[in-house]
């Protein structure tokens, strides 16, 4: 996999480098982004930790990649600004695994039950909205008509 960088500019504001790459994959699928992600960091002397690629776009049937890479200075910085999402996608698959099970044990956690003075409240509410059905007297058959 080999890679060129289209623009390279430093955002100091963020303490970030924000890079538009080229990556040609000759007879091979889309380049993960484990795989991109270690070869941006090498090449920019950065820690696999700090670097995010955000969007890789390959055409159907190419073999050209069009990405975008942020390499941060500071891990801290990165975890503040970067959506949780983009981080879990970026991890290897084991540790994207192991992040969506601590995920869902956190979710899991029972929910906290309404207060027994709001549920009186909600079920005196529906009593009032229903009301007596109105007795309608139908209409007498033809039987008791004719008698």
């Amino acid at each position: 996999m080999e890679f060129k960088v289209k623009q390279d500019t430093y955002n100091p504001l963020l303490k970030r480098k924000e890079l538009s790459l080229d990556v040609d994959h000759e007879r091979e699928g889309s380049p993960s982004r484990v795989a991109l992600r270690d070869a941006v960091a090498t090449r920019y002397n950065a820690k696999a930790e700090n670097v995010f690629v955000m969007q890789i776009q390959t055409p159907t049937g190419s073999q050209h990649s069009s990405c975008e890479v942020q390499v941060y200075d500071d891990p801290e910085a990165a975890r503040q600004v970067v959506p949780k999402h983009i981080q879990i996608r970026n991890l290897p698959s084991e540790e994207r695994k192991k992040m969506r099970e601590a995920t869902k044990k956190a979710e899991e956690k029972p929910k906290a039950e309404k207060p027994k003075a709001a549920a009186k409240a909600g079920k005196e509410e529906k009593g009032k909205q229903e009301a007596k059905p109105t007795e309608t007297k139908q209409p007498a058959s033809k039987e008791s008509e004719t008698k």
